[in-house]
């Protein structure tokens, strides 16, 4: 990021690579065109290249700005509550839907960063990273004292997890092969939102007798 894009206001910034976000996104970096992202951020070609090196340069800062606001929002996403995991998981993907829609071009740039070959690998073990610290926290304060008592919490735990991981590898694949697009999310979250209530069935406690 050169010096003259600092110095901008924090607000053209965010419309800047908003625009940029919105381009790689939709047609990835290699043709992503630098003429549309001028026109939807209103500004001419020469500003651009005053403002970033090359495309790429632009591409990079896209992916700083998009795991940094990840980042910030990783605890509202996580929360502090007490509650059952199966709970914590409907609310986190609830979170997670209403951050979509506010911000769906860095949720639809993220699928980029993820999915990409072009993403260089630091982004990509940072966006890793990032992952796995919501992971992490996903675990705390929770009341285990909801599960069924047959089974060790962790087990169960850990089958739940495997149910959620694979759905989200699942979607992954068919965002892949249909095409990413974000205005389809609640397809997921619906499908998702039924597995749910099943697991709430297979795992909770209730009069099995």
């Amino acid at each position: 990021m050169k010096e003259s894009f600092r110095r901008l206001e924090s607000d053209r910034q965010q419309e800047i690579l908003k625009a940029a976000m919105q381009e790689f996104a939709e047609n990835g970096f290699g043709k992503a065109s630098t003429n549309r992202i001028v026109k939807n951020a209103g500004m001419s070609k020469g500003m651009l290249y005053y403002y970033f090196e090359n495309k790429e340069d632009l591409f990079r800062d896209c992916i700083s700005y998009a795991l940094d606001h990840m980042e910030q929002n990783l605890e509202d996403w996580i929360g502090t509550e007490q509650e059952g995991f199966i709970e914590r998981m409907a609310r986190i993907a609830e979170s997670k839907r209403i951050y979509f829609r506010q911000h769906p071009e860095i949720s639809a740039f993220a699928a980029v960063i993820f999915l990409s070959p072009e993403v260089p690998l630091f982004f990509k073990e940072r966006l890793k990273t990032l992952m796995e610290e919501g992971t992490r926290k996903m675990f705390d304060g929770l009341d285990l004292s909801r599960f069924r008592g047959d089974l060790p919490p962790e087990t169960l735990m850990r089958l739940v997890q495997w149910t959620f991981d694979g759905y989200a590898r699942e979607a992954e694949e068919r965002m892949k092969s249909e095409g990413v697009d974000f205005k389809d999310l609640d397809r997921y979250w619906d499908e998702f939102d039924v597995y749910l209530e099943a697991m709430k069935t297979i795992y909770y406690k209730w009069d099995r007798s």
